[in-house]
């Protein structure tokens, strides 16, 4: 059986191997290395239990599972920018630089629905939402800010951005 101290003998003594193949799979070494250091703070807090047979193995599948997980939440936040650039064409700099009075009276009503939408959201949903969308901070910084999880930062915005996108499509409709 494998003790944890095994596993992290092994991390230490193979991160050059597990380095080059979160290389090939990520694209970058950047990347990878921080692949690599979620990888260490996994073995860190412990929690891994039962028998392994081969630590090098047990090693490459949680690499390979943490890059999936990487690739799975960058795909999700991918979504969720591309959903709201659709909805705010203005905030991409897509829009024409010098719009007739008819296209601003209209923006500026758009705007008005967008910002009351988002304050009939829920106070917490509503902060994490202002935050990261208006006020530009990263959702690693939101976390932070909020002494929350990424995870509930990107939960929040998930629900925040669905629920707009459904009121967006029922004044469409009306």
């Amino acid at each position: 059986m494998t003790h944890p101290a095994r596993l992290t003998e092994t991390y230490f003594a193979k991160r050059d191997v597990l380095l080059r193949y979160l290389t090939r799979l990520c694209g970058d070494e950047a990347s990878a290395e921080d692949v690599l250091q979620d990888l260490y703070l996994r073995l860190m807090r412990g929690g891994i239990d039962g028998d392994i047979q081969e630590p090098l193995a047990f090693l490459f599948r949680m690499a390979n599972n943490l890059w999936l997980n990487r690739r799975r939440a960058l795909s999700r936040r991918e979504a969720r920018e591309d959903a709201w650039q659709g909805l705010n064409p203005q905030m991409t700099g897509e829009a024409d630089a010098s719009p007739d009075a008819e296209a601003r009276l209209g923006a500026r009503q758009t705007l008005r629905a967008v910002l009351k939408d988002i304050d009939a959201l829920p106070p917490r949903t509503r902060d994490i939402f202002r935050l990261h969308k208006l006020e530009g901070l990263s959702q690693t910084e939101v976390a932070r800010r909020l002494d929350i999880s990424l995870s509930s930062v990107e939960k929040h915005l998930s629900s925040a951005l669905k629920h707009l996108l459904a009121l967006n499509r029922s004044r469409r409709l009306n």
